[in-house]
């Protein structure tokens, strides 16, 4: 005898919702911010627009691409709070 298969939709709780937590513009900025939160132990990932990230690659900046740092949704308020502590003026 066989049992049927469930095939309803599991409420997946392990899913990911991303926001941009900052866009830059150099990598002397995403590097301190990615410094920052690799020391806090904020996972994140780092999404180039266009062709910033072939440029990345090739001469090691991707100016004038713009690059975000997305975090999860779930801890984007304490990665804002520890990033809004310094300043790129």
């Amino acid at each position: 005898m066989f049992k049927k298969k469930d095939t309803k939709k599991k409420n997946d709780t392990n899913k990911i919702s991303l926001v941009v937590l900052k866009t830059v513009s150099n990598n002397i900025e995403m590097s301190m911010i990615t410094g920052i939160l690799d020391d806090n132990n904020i996972p994140y990932i780092i999404k180039d627009h266009g062709a910033g990230g072939h440029m990345r690659i090739i001469s090691g900046d991707s100016i004038p691409f713009i690059t975000d740092i997305l975090v999860d949704e779930a801890i984007y308020k304490r990665a804002n709070e520890i990033i809004n502590q310094i300043t790129f003026e």
